[in-house]
């Protein structure tokens, strides 16, 4: 070999190429004494590997060991066995810190990226609001919307509402008087059917809840009623109602709307009445006149009062009527013998 002092420098400066490598090995197990200026007793004591070996590795180290270790060797020769002893350990070993370092640094860097967080679920929170009471209660929902919730009845629904809708679980009576908000339907289930309303004031009462039996009365506005996936699949289907009509369902599909009224009835023709911001007193004031029955109020207890909507006699009794504009404006109705009291 060639300038091995020159070739040596550079070995042990990591600079040398697989050809020379190889040169420089064979060189020192041949020229042990070569060694001899590279390693010192305080060098070879105080060499301590930053971490293990793969055992595969560290075996193939060893028998290299051996076989330099326990070959035969001229007594003359006892400092050089001993550098030979080195070479054989040196050569693997600065092979070793090669193969750990180039082994090692992926992993470290690998781990010092934090692992990706995958984002936590939201859990819905549900209020639930029961009348326990024995008057309406009337309720403000987070979306500005009211319910007159009537006595014994209650509702749930998700606070606040989701993204994209509105919904609310009835079970009784209540009256709804919704914001609207395109973006966001405002749907009300009872039963086995969901009455869905962008913007409009609508009734949704539970009639006999062993029979299923739900009746939706809308009072201004257009809402559409639909039944549940198993109701659809029997062909029921979804059913759009108007300002003034009133619908009934079960099971089974449509019932005929029924009248619980206790009022006698009067004979009138049936007419439909549209009003847009029109004055409570007004309109008892013609409620009056039309079916011949006294209704008796506090005219300055009505101020600043109005309502927007259809009556149409033919589908809905006047007793009912007046009990939806009452509860709208936070009103008691009250009827005896053939007056009606509207009190505050």
């Amino acid at each position: 070999m060639k300038h091995p002092a020159t070739l040596l420098e550079k070995f042990f400066r990591g600079e040398c190429n697989e050809a020379e490598n190889q040169v420089v090995r064979e060189y020192l197990i041949q020229h042990p004494e070569a060694l001899q200026p590279w390693l010192t007793e305080e060098s070879w004591h105080s060499f301590h590997p930053e971490s293990l070996l793969p055992t595969d590795i560290s075996e193939k180290m060893l028998a290299a060991i051996e076989s330099r270790t326990y070959r035969k060797i001229p007594p003359a020769g006892r400092s050089y066995k001993w550098l030979a002893v080195a070479a054989a350990i040196a050569i693997p070993a600065l092979a070793g810190v090669w193969w750990m370092q180039q082994h090692t640094t992926p992993i470290k860097q690998h781990l010092a990226t934090p692992p990706a967080t995958t984002p936590t679920a939201v859990t819905p929170v549900f209020a639930q609001q029961v009348n326990r009471t024995s008057k309406t209660m009337r309720l403000r929902l987070n979306d500005g919307s009211t319910v007159d919730l009537a006595p014994q009845s209650q509702i749930r629904y998700e606070e606040p509402f989701a993204t994209h809708n509105r919904s609310i679980q009835l079970s009784g009576a209540a009256l709804f008087n919704v914001v609207a908000n395109k973006e966001k339907p405002f749907t009300v289930y009872a039963g086995n059917y969901g009455t869905t309303a962008l913007g409009t004031v609508f009734r949704v009462t539970t009639l006999n809840s062993k029979k299923g039996v739900i009746r939706v009365q809308l009072i201004s506005g257009k809402v559409v009623v639909k039944p549940d996936s198993l109701l659809d699949s029997k062909g029921i289907k979804a059913t759009y109602l108007l300002p003034g009509q009133a619908l009934s369902f079960d099971q089974q599909g449509v019932v005929p709307v029924t009248n619980n009224n206790q009022q006698a009835p009067v004979k009138t023709e049936n007419e439909i009445f549209t009003f847009r911001n029109e004055p409570l007193a007004n309109i008892f004031r013609l409620m009056s006149e039309k079916f011949h029955v006294k209704i008796q109020y506090q005219e300055s207890n009505l101020a600043d009062m109005s309502f927007t909507g259809v009556f149409d006699s033919s589908k809905e009794s006047l007793a009912d009527f007046l009990g939806t504009i009452s509860t709208l404006n936070n009103l008691t109705i009250k009827q005896t013998n053939e007056t009606i009291y509207i009190t505050q």
